[in-house]
């Protein structure tokens, strides 16, 4: 994970800063809603935090590898050709999230739209798939 002062503003782009933001779940603290949890991933993502990326991915996701070693080498290959620029949040349900993330890969435009869905398990909220626009 790349090393970030906590009284910066969060990566998720929230306005708050990473302390009061994203930076109490990615040390533990279980997130409270699926937008939490979103936005705590997106700013997982642009930290190169690929540990919480997959403890917060539920199994059932086609996403989930069950080879760590290969998964964290994917997670951080994706990390650090990609800059994290934006992140707007579209729409909100019960247990899915749709939102904007505003990403450049070498210089690039590499936004994307995504209606993420997320379930509980064990008391925690986790990603399972998303849906791109």
């Amino acid at each position: 994970m790349k090393p970030f002062p906590p009284k910066n503003p969060c990566p998720c782009h929230s306005g708050d800063t990473y302390m009061a933001c994203c930076r109490p779940f990615h040390q533990g603290k279980a997130a409270p809603t699926p937008v939490k949890l979103m936005r705590a991933r997106y700013s997982a993502y642009a930290l190169q935090n690929a540990e919480f990326i997959m403890q917060t991915t539920h199994r059932e996701s086609p996403h989930y590898k069950t080879d760590k070693r290969l998964w964290r080498a994917e997670i951080l290959a994706f990390t650090q050709q990609t800059e994290f620029i934006a992140l707007t949040i579209l729409n909100t349900t019960a247990d899915t999230v749709t939102f904007r993330a505003g990403l450049l890969q070498n210089q690039r435009d590499a936004s994307f739209t995504e209606r993420s869905t997320f379930k509980r398990m064990d008391g925690k909220w986790q990603y399972v798939s998303g849906v791109y626009d």
